[in-house]
Order: C-alpha cells, then sequence, then structure tokens
C-alpha cells in the first residue's frame, strides 16, 4: 500500500484486557516493537498514537481491540498533528481547524457534534442561567468561557479546547461588568465578573466570596475580609482578576489577584496574591446567583509582606499574570499543576533537568517585614522537590533565548515528560523511565536508549517512542514486557516445569485481599463471575469510592454498586455502567439533582426547580 509522503497522522487505541500485571519493585525491561510514531496518547487499558506501524500502512486512524486495527477513519476526514487530551476520556482531533472528540475508550469519532458546538451549548446554558439571577439579569449575553485545566498564558482556540489533562471539564467564565443588570458593585476592578461552570450549565460565582486574609501594619495582625469589597479595619479588597490553575474531585484553584485599599495611616501592600481553594459545590445566592459552598485563600507572597524562605521559594511557582507561565530563580519553566493529598504538585522544566515542587496550603506563624514575629496567617509555602536530569528536552520546546510570552506556551506534548492521570510527573532519559514517588525520582522500567517521548496513563498504561523524522519503535507495558521475554527465548509453554500458581482470591497478611491470574496479581478493573472489583496498582481490592476515569463506588465486599449509594448518609447515584452521575437525573418519573462532587441535592432551589427532603423535583 502507498504511505502518503504527508504522513497524516494515525492513531491507535491498544485496547488491552482491563486485568494486568503490576511492575516488580526492581525496573523492569520493555523491549522494542517496530512502528513509526509522531505522537502518543496513554489511556486506561491501551494508548493512542500518531503514526504508522510498517512500510506498507498508510497513515490513518486505527483501532485496536487486542487483537488487529480497525481503520475508524477510512475517508480521511480527519486531521492528528495536534491531537491532544480532552476531558476525562478524549482526545482531539481536527476538521478543518473544527475540534472533534474521539472516545479514548472505543476508539469511535463522535462526529456527530464537534467542540464548538459543545463549547456554544455549555454558554447557551450557563447564560441562561445567569439570565435569571438579579446579579447579572436579563442583559447577560455574553459569557466567555476558558478551560480551568488550559496552559497558563493559553489564548483564543486552545484556552477554549486544550487542556492536555485528563479531567472533568470545567470552565472559567468571565462576564462583563457593562453586559450585567446589577452586581456591578460587586464587579472585579478590572470591570468583569468572574466564575466557575460545567458543561451542564451548572456554575458557580468567584468574585463575591473572598475570605481573604490580609495583614494589616495598622493593626500588625491580619484581618478577614470575607466578601470582596467589604471593608474591615479600614480595609477593602477588590478583585483584579483570576487564573485557574488545577482541579479535583471537589474544588478549583485559582491565583487571585486583589487590590487592596488601605485608609489607616500604616497601609497594607496594594497588590497582593492569593490561591484560592473554590468549591464546585453551590452555596448560597448572591442577588440570586449561586457563589461556591466555601472559598478558602493562601497568601502568596516573596518578601514584601512576610519574612519566610519557604513563602519566597513558592512564590515563583505561581502565575502573577495572565500572560506568562512563571519561570523562578534557578531558571526552571513551570509547565503544570495538580493536586495531591492536599499540596499543590508543581512541574518545571528547562532544557537539561525537570524538577516536581511540592507546595503546602496551611495555617502558620510567620514573621512580618514590620518586624513583627509570629503571625497568623493563612500562606502558600514550599515543603520539598526533587529533580532529574535530561538529556535534552528540546521537544518540550523550553529556550532561554525566547520571551516570556513565548515561554507562556510550553507544553509536554512529545517531550520525555509526563503527567499521569493522577498527578504523577514521569521522565523519560538515556533508557530509563522515572516516576516522582512523592519524594524523589524512582526507576521504574528500562528501554531502548533511542526512545525520547513518551506519554503516561498509569504505570500499567505507558507509550514511549522516538519521535524523530526516521524513528520506527516504541514501547509500552504489556507490549514491552512480552517482546522481552521474546527476545529472551523465553517460551510461552513450558510443559516440563509446572510450577504450583496462586488463582483467585487471596487474602492477604494485612487483612486485604488480591486476585491472581496466572500466578500474578491482578490490578486496574476485574470481572469476576459477573460482578466488577477494582484492584489498585499494588493489586489490592479497593472498597469506597475510587477515581478511575469517572468516580465508582465499590462496596465492603469490593463490588462496584450501580444505582443510588448511601455513603454516611450522603446519596450519590452511580450509572449502569457504575460511573458517578452529576447534574440533572431522571430516575424513573421523579427528576433529582446530583452536585459537582455526586452528592444528592435536597431541601434547595436548582435552576427554579424545588428539590423537596428526598432529593425529588416537587
Amino acid at each position: 500500500m502507498f504511505r502518503r509522503s504527508s504522513k497524516l497522522t494515525a492513531m491507535l487505541v491498544a485496547a488491552a484486557a482491563v486485568v494486568s500485571i503490576v511492575p516488580a519493585s526492581a525496573s523492569e525491561r520493555l523491549g522494542n516493537k517496530d512502528g513509526h510514531i509522531s505522537t502518543g496518547i496513554a489511556f486506561d487499558g491501551g494508548y493512542v498514537y500518531d503514526g504508522y506501524r510498517t512500510d506498507d500502512d498508510d497513515a490513518a486512524l486505527y483501532y485496536n481491540n487486542g487483537s488487529k486495527d480497525v481503520n475508524v477513519d477510512e475517508d480521511e476526514d480527519y486531521d492528528y498533528d495536534s491531537m491532544t487530551k480532552y476531558g476525562s476520556k478524549y482526545a482531539l482531533v481536527y476538521d478543518s481547524n473544527e475540534p472533534y472528540l474521539v472516545d479514548l475508550t472505543t476508539g469511535k469519532i463522535e462526529d456527530d457534534e464537534s467542540l464548538q458546538d459543545k463549547y456554544e451549548n455549555s454558554q447557551t446554558k450557563l447564560k441562561t442561567a445567569l439570565k435569571k439571577t438579579d446579579r447579572y439579569g436579563k442583559s447577560t449575553t455574553e459569557a466567555a468561557l476558558t478551560l480551568v485545566d488550559a496552559e497558563v498564558g493559553a489564548t483564543g482556540n486552545d484556552a477554549k479546547y486544550v487542556s492536555g489533562k485528563l479531567n472533568d471539564v470545567w470552565y472559567m467564565y468571565t462576564v462583563d461588568k457593562a453586559l450585567v443588570d446589577d452586581g456591578s458593585d460587586d464587579a472585579a476592578a478590572a470591570g468583569k465578573l468572574f466564575g466557575f461552570t460545567n458543561e451542564s450549565g451548572k456554575y458557580v460565582d468567584a468574585s463575591n466570596l473572598a475570605n481573604l486574609y490580609v495583614y494589616s501594619p495598622e493593626e500588625d495582625k491580619t484581618v478577614k475580609i470575607s466578601e470582596y469589597r467589604d471593608t474591615e479595619k479600614n480595609i477593602t479588597a477588590e478583585l483584579e482578576n483570576l487564573q485557574p490553575i488545577a482541579q479535583d474531585k471537589d474544588y478549583i484553584y485559582a491565583v487571585a489577584t486583589v487590590t487592596v485599599t488601605d485608609t489607616n495611616t500604616k497601609k497594607a501592600e496594594a497588590t497582593q496574591y492569593f490561591l484560592q481553594k473554590i468549591s464546585k459545590e453551590q452555596g448560597d445566592k448572591k442577588d440570586g446567583a449561586y457563589v461556591p459552598k466555601s472559598v478558602t485563600s493562601y497568601q502568596i507572597d516573596g518578601g514584601t509582606i512576610y519574612k519566610d524562605d519557604d513563602m519566597e521559594d513558592a512564590n515563583g511557582l505561581f502565575p502573577t499574570t495572565t500572560s506568562v507561565a512563571p519561570v523562578n530563580s534557578d531558571g526552571y519553566n513551570m509547565v503544570n499543576y495538580n493536586v495531591k493529598n492536599g499540596n499543590i504538585i508543581v512541574t518545571g522544566v528547562k532544557a537539561d533537568s525537570v524538577k516536581v515542587f511540592t507546595v503546602k496550603l496551611k495555617k502558620a506563624k510567620v514573621d512580618s517585614v514590620e518586624g513583627s514575629e509570629d503571625r497568623d496567617a493563612y500562606v502558600v509555602m514550599q515543603d520539598d522537590d526533587a529533580d532529574q536530569d535530561l538529556t535534552d528536552l528540546a521537544e518540550v520546546k523550553v529556550n532561554a533565548d525566547k520571551t516570556l510570552e513565548d515561554r507562556a506556551n510550553t507544553s509536554l506534548k512529545n517531550s520525555a515528560i509526563s503527567i499521569d492521570a493522577e498527578g504523577n510527573t514521569w521522565a523519560l532519559d538515556k533508557g530509563k523511565i522515572y516516576k516522582f514517588d512523592g519524594s524523589d525520582f524512582k526507576e521504574m522500567f528500562t528501554c531502548d536508549r533511542s526512545l525520547n517521548s513518551i506519554d503516561v496513563y498509569d504505570e500499567n498504561n505507558l507509550i514511549a517512542w522516538d519521535a524523530t523524522s526516521g524513528g520506527d519503535v516504541y514501547t509500552t507495558v504489556s507490549e514491552g514486557k512480552k517482546q522481552t521475554e521474546e527476545d529472551a527465548g523465553v517460551e510461552e509453554d513450558k510443559k516440563d516445569e509446572t510450577p504450583v500458581v496462586k488463582a483467585g482470591w487471596d487474602k492477604n497478611a494485612d487483612g486485604t485481599w488480591a486476585f491472581y491470574k496466572d500466578g500474578a496479581k491482578a490490578t486496574g478493573w476485574l470481572n469476576d463471575k459477573g460482578t466488577w472489583y477494582y484492584l489498585d496498582a499494588a493489586g489490592t481490592m479497593k472498597t469506597g469510592w475510587v477515581q478511575a476515569g469517572a468516580w465508582y463506588y465499590l462496596n465492603a465486599s469490593g463490588a462496584m454498586q450501580t444505582g443510588w449509594v448511601n455513603d454516611n448518609g450522603t446519596w450519590y447515584y452511580c450509572n449502569g455502567s457504575g460511573a458517578m452521575q452529576t447534574g440533572w437525573l431522571l430516575d424513573g418519573s421523579t427528576w433529582y439533582y446530583l452536585n459537582a462532587n455526586g452528592s444528592m441535592a435536597a431541601n434547595t432551589t436548582v435552576d427554579g426547580y424545588v428539590l423537596g427532603a428526598n432529593g425529588a423535583m416537587l
């Protein structure tokens, strides 16, 4: 077959079995597989890649179900050169610059609705909801949306579509003050109202609740400002700008630029920065508009307000303008923010190294620059960092000669660094694959030294490849381990050696359960006699809530639940596939509303509809 010289992007999703094998504690060798790859995306049980397997293959869009490749774009309608991650389970492809979604669980293109259509639908739902409020009113005709997970400094379609992460879709919205009927008293100093919304149109207004602790030189202590434009101890705070950097299941994390007006003799710093933890769950209303259930603010400061080395170290890690990605004093370009165990995990890169910074959000006693000691404050502090040398990060597009504006577009796409679905940082260098384990980079696998690009979903699902124009090899965990065995001459059937192996369920020494398949612990989703279970990377059966693309609930016996779930007195609903639902739900003939964290709303009003004590719409 003729291979087009343009080498249009081809994608392969290798849908492996849900049960995989846990890597041994020592790093394992991943052997080479033949194939040219330009870019790749790993997913749960599979991966996608842009390229072709052999010289006889046309470049095309392929789906692999574990046995053979299926061309799902035979008409060659789409362009995959800019393929990237989107939402919780999608990749983006393009038709005449119009983005469309590829479902990474099926390999099918959702061609009945473009991403622009979805974006406009989200806008329409939001505007419909805002027009019902006094705060915004009927004159709310425009609401600009940008992805919460968009790269810092991204503009235009990059800010609307390109997240580069596998997360729920949430947007930040901005509405010009001039376009609202009311709310001008609470509009930001820049003349805008800020908020967050999901694809269903559920929103929270972020321009009202502040909960800032501002240090007052006059009072020699912090003064709490509960709402923007409130005045306490002659200090007023106004929201100038909001820059989202990360999200988890329940919260959005954003850097707030705040203008402080202080009429005291000793004045507070005029421009201050706070990292805000903003609840996705709707709380009270302000002039008819929902505000977050909670907002907690932590001071970002580089030595103008407080004297603390850990605060100064953290200061250089966060964006304090919307136009540039931060570069710290050591020259690291900050390219990714994630949340793990309540901490912000920041990944920074430069031409020959990657560094991971752990940042804590905490209440602490710190000294003020005024000379006062041990003042209570809510602050952002760097806790630890670890780095890994890399041979060449040219593909990360990091260049010391670039302007700050160019550096803002630094991307991990097609590079030796990857952030997995759980927020862990991975690095590939000189034939070794490393994972940041919370304190240091740990060697997980070895591979061919020619491989220079990597994408990771988790430690059982990754793809590494040689992205150079002449590159012709790649590897994955499952295929690479099998290839290593074949290269070593290991026969699949050893009839002369029949070792006794464990099979089925087995209780661990600590009382937890594992499932053995062919003598090895199973991981991921497992269907045992019609019941689904989930085992973590160590092979331990999980109970309670588990995030695996979506949120699932596993009962005390480990069985996945569907339908209504009561967890400690709170009701949730899991659909037929077990995924936790949010938004409006029709159960039988009754409507219910499920909050962003999945909890059933009750004794409240949502989108103008009244819900009773049992959650049912009245």
